[in-house]
């Protein structure tokens, strides 16, 4: 799983499945909060990650069932789901 947070940076993570890849976004974006001088900022981020995971649990674990990666991204949120080794 790679993922980036507008205004906080980019990561990467190994993980699982798909729910584990969808907690890693959420607390990701949970721990962003300090880099934001506004909430309302931070809690625009946090809505489009929210919106991403739902997108993820869905399309993201039926694309990656049939082997293909997925991307999505929404206001500030990028995510790119990935088997090991793709």
């Amino acid at each position: 799983m790679t993922w980036a947070l507008e205004g906080v940076g980019t990561a990467s993570q190994s993980v699982e499945g798909v729910e584990e890849a969808a907690k890693w976004l959420v607390e990701s974006t949970e721990r962003s909060r300090r880099a934001f001088d506004a909430e309302w900022q931070w809690e625009r981020l946090m809505d489009s990650a929210l919106r991403v995971r739902e997108v993820m649990l869905d399309e993201g674990r039926r694309s990656l069932e049939r082997g293909a990666p997925w991307e999505s991204a929404d206001e500030g949120v990028q995510v790119r789901l990935a088997q090991r080794g793709a």
